[in-house]
């Protein structure tokens, strides 16, 4: 719900050439961005998938009642995957800031 809220406000910006809005204008474009999302959600629901337009598939491949299922260690959740990610680069960085941090040894002038 940010994301969209984040999206409205910066399509907003730019496509009024960068001037704010006023009450009666942000109202009637949040009127407007409604609609066409709702009849964007009314295409896709209308669309559908079309038994004629559906690929063959083998009987010995797949089933088409049988879930599709990730194999044995893989994880499907997308936000888990998300976090490995995450964690994966912060460590990186870490290691990086760590690793670049360190005294670099410089020539001290003999007297």
């Amino acid at each position: 719900m940010a994301t969209r809220q984040f999206v409205r406000s910066v399509f907003r910006r730019f496509s009024t050439g960068g001037k704010v809005l006023g009450e009666e204008e942000k109202a009637a474009e949040n009127v407007y961005i409604k609609k066409t999302e709702r009849e964007k959600l009314e295409k896709l629901a209308n669309k559908g998938p079309k038994p004629e337009e559906t690929p063959a598939v083998n009987v010995g491949e797949a089933k088409a009642s049988e879930p599709i299922t990730p194999p044995k260690g893989v994880s499907s959740d997308i936000h888990r995957n998300y976090a490995v990610v995450a964690g994966a680069v912060t460590a990186l960085s870490a290691f990086g800031w760590y690793y670049l941090s360190k005294d670099k040894k410089t020539e001290e002038p003999l007297d």
